[in-house]
């Protein structure tokens, strides 16, 4: 059959989009689906649409776009018939959506129409025909509407065949709130596809936390919590991924409760995966949860769960004890305990995460689109259906569990498809990397590529790499220690094409969890690759090459100055002499040296990389600025820099203080950055300074994640940060004006 879905804007980032992306590849399996966004405002979605599904674009609001209707007279009038209690979604309709969808749906051929928010199913309820079965999703919750949207509901669903909500408990609500003659109102949970890279070892004493950051998620009780967990357990992480508009207000908690380089804010991730597979234990302090999708992408992940039982989703995905912990009360207190439940507990922790691996197979993309076939059979009268035989074999099919019907594929080309090779980068325990390229179930043809080749931005260094055919189908490049040295910087990685031009390879899936407890060998010369994906997803390393090198662990910034630990890397053994050294950036670039490296400097994924027509040429490295930005040989320069003792240890650690009274007594500018050395040897032998920072994990950049407050010292206000290559400096300024904060 051939079933529709209606969506705002495939082009954005949210959970009602992934789950559409998810459904969608699993009924392409078997029938023709299609997608019809409202809107267009981007090339690509943000999501890996499978190629057989079909996509419609309704109003492109793109500028460059030959289809673009944002200058349409129309679209600046608001909408008459969206559902104005869905504020958001009212907002970004128009009177040209709705007369653009008005004429989809009266022409439209299909056996089942979807509508994905209740702006557009209002859409459905007042142009959809009877000739298919108009279907709305609902993927909030009923409590957590206005008034005003729930009247638009109680109007517009009776003209619907079906609500369905992704809880049972919230199904539950409609039916007693909202009894409809001629509706049914089911539940059928969203869909989780099973994640391409292997479950967590669950070792690595780390927290995990995804999704928006709004209030709704209550994320500063999770905070707060791990505070507790801290206190007992200070060699445990929490990482909190995702974007919104609470983010300062979290990294404010975050600094407030002293929690610096422990609570990190590491910002969004797509795929959000192998993120997953970094942690020990997810955890989830929503308030509400209609159904909880990172519950279960942490679960499909072999990662335990402890959430807050809120309704509705939480209760009816964990099974409590079982797969992870319901915490009753939504107190720090409690959701701390269960932390450190299942941090104290680690044969509990392994249990639960086996068991959350199996019970998340129950929310598989194939078993939801069983669902909806089944929904379909079971609702669709028999007068609108074009062949009653078609609907008894459908049914009969789905309900036996249907799964081998003959594939097949939309008549059109998607506007927007996914690649037909996924790349997979994986770290290996020994550091070395594997680039796997997987060809899609669907794709044919030939892989247009035999070979890899690693660029170096600074020198165009270039390093081939040969494919090779795997056990399962797939074609692999390995970089190997002992057989490859990587020169310090950033490399970018090609697809090699046989008579054509280097292609920049797609990341697809980062898989560098092994770097994420790394411990250094103190006894040989430092170098670490970091694979990450840029801002336009594309693959590349930062490669950090030291002989020697001051490996920071912990930085403690107080009222009277730093504190920093960390290890000594191929230094002499035993108890080697240490200063450190603060060494102010030269004059020339105090001022800028500011903005670049704490606020505007381009960030690892906006780099200026070589385009597909400067291969041969010469690209800027990002750190050349960094490498330069402190000059040790300024003896003529009073105050140029501040030597102080540090202390070193028999286990190779290292401890450094710098009291922020002794950069004010140096000043001579109002805006200053220090760049911090430890030289090893005695007065009189000194060796080379050794620059500080934090290279020995997974995170290729530092400056966006691990942020330390402001100390007010006097007329300045200080702080630590990393450069933007996780190098340790600290920053000098002085306190705003008026009621200006410090960015």
């Amino acid at each position: 059959m051939k079933i529709v879905f209606l969506i705002q804007n495939l082009y954005g980032i949210g959970g009602t989009i992934r789950s559409t992306v998810n459904l969608t590849a699993a009924l392409a399996e078997r029938h023709e689906v299609e997608v019809v966004s409202i809107l267009r405002t981007a090339d690509q979605p943000s999501f890996d649409i499978d190629a057989r599904v079909r996509v419609r674009d309704l109003v492109d609001l793109r500028e460059s776009s030959p289809d673009f209707a944002g200058d349409d007279p129309r679209q600046a009038q608001p909408s008459e018939d969206a559902a104005r209690g869905d504020t958001r979604g009212h907002h970004h309709c128009s009177l040209l959506t709705d007369q653009r969808m008005a004429a989809y749906l009266a022409e439209c051929d299909a056996d089942m129409v979807i509508a994905t928010r209740p702006a557009l199913l209002a859409y459905l309820a007042k142009y959809g025909t009877r000739r298919y079965l108009k279907v709305g999703q609902e993927h909030w919750i009923h409590n957590g509407h206005s008034q005003r949207l729930r009247a638009d509901l109680r109007e517009l669903c009776p003209d619907l065949d079906v609500l369905v909500t992704v809880s049972e408990g919230d199904a539950e609500v409609y039916r007693t709130k909202m009894p409809f003659a001629d509706t049914a109102v089911v539940s059928i949970p969203n869909s989780v596809p099973q994640p391409k890279v292997g479950p967590s070892t669950l070792d690595t004493k780390t927290i995990v936390a995804a999704g928006r950051l709004i209030t709704v998620k209550r994320y500063p009780l999770l905070i707060e919590a791990f505070a507790k967990v801290a206190a007992e357990r200070p060699d445990w992480r929490l990482r909190l991924y995702g974007k919104g508009p609470e983010a300062p207000h979290l990294q404010q908690v975050i600094d407030d409760l002293g929690l610096n380089g422990r609570a990190l804010m590491m910002g969004p991730r797509s795929p959000i995966e192998t993120e997953w597979a970094k942690g020990s234990i997810a955890a989830v302090s929503s308030q509400l949860e209609s159904f909880g999708m990172t519950i279960v992408e942490a679960m499909r992940c072999g990662v335990p769960v402890v959430s807050v039982d809120c309704p509705y989703g939480p209760g009816e995905i964990i099974s409590h004890g079982n797969d992870g912990l319901l915490v009753p009360e939504a107190t720090p207190s409690a959701l701390a305990d269960a932390l450190l439940r299942l941090i104290e507990d680690e044969p509990l922790r392994h249990a639960m995460g086996a068991a959350a691996l199996r019970n998340a197979q129950r929310f598989d993309p194939a078993e939801i689109a069983l669902r909806y076939e089944r929904l379909y059979a079971e609702h669709m009268p028999a007068r609108r259906v074009r062949g009653l035989a078609r609907l008894r074999d459908l049914g009969a099919r789905t309900i036996a569990g249907a799964r081998s019907l003959v594939p097949r594929k939309a008549a059109d080309q998607p506007l927007a498809a996914q690649a037909p090779v996924t790349t997979h980068c994986l770290v290996r325990q020994d550091g070395g990397l594997t680039i796997r390229l997987i060809r899609e179930p669907w794709a044919t043809g030939a892989l247009a590529t035999n070979a890899l080749a690693l660029r170096h931005r600074g020198t165009a260094t270039t390093i081939e790499l040969p494919l090779v055919p795997a056990e399962d189908g797939a074609m692999e490049a390995r970089l190997d220690r002992g057989a490859h040295r990587l020169a310090e910087g950033r490399w970018d990685v090609y697809q090699v094409r046989p008579g054509k031009r280097r292609r920049r390879l797609a990341a697809g899936l980062c898989d560098s969890r092994a770097l994420v407890n790394a411990f250094p060998d103190l006894r040989r010369p430092l170098e670490t690759w970091t694979p990450y994906a840029t801002d336009t997803g594309e693959l590349s390393l930062a490669v950090r090459a030291r002989t020697m090198h001051a490996e920071v662990t912990d930085v403690v910034s107080a009222s009277t100055g730093l504190t920093v630990h960390g290890l000594l890397i191929n230094l002499p053994e035993g108890r080697p002499a240490l200063t450190l050294l603060a060494v102010r950036r030269v004059a020339r670039r105090a001022a800028a040296s500011l903005d670049q490296d704490e606020l505007t400097a381009p960030s690892l994924d906006e780099e200026t990389a070589p385009s597909l027509d400067q291969d041969e040429e010469t690209a800027p490295l990002l750190d050349q600025d960094e490498q330069a930005a402190s000059s040790l040989d300024q003896d003529d320069v009073p105050g140029a820099r501040i030597a102080l003792r540090a202390q070193s240890h028999l286990d190779g650690r290292f401890s450094c203080s710098m009291p922020y009274q002794r950069l004010l007594e140096a000043r001579s500018h109002s805006h200053e950055v220090w760049d911090l050395y430890l030289r090893p040897g005695e007065e009189g032998q000194e060796g080379e300074p050794i620059r500080l920072g934090r290279f020995c994990d997974d995170i290729a950049e530092r400056k966006g994640v691990e942020r330390y407050p402001h100390q007010q010292v006097e007329d300045a206000l200080i702080r630590p940060f990393y450069t933007a290559g996780n190098e340790l400096s600290v920053r000098v300024i002085p306190p705003p004006v008026e009621d200006e904060s410090p960015v």
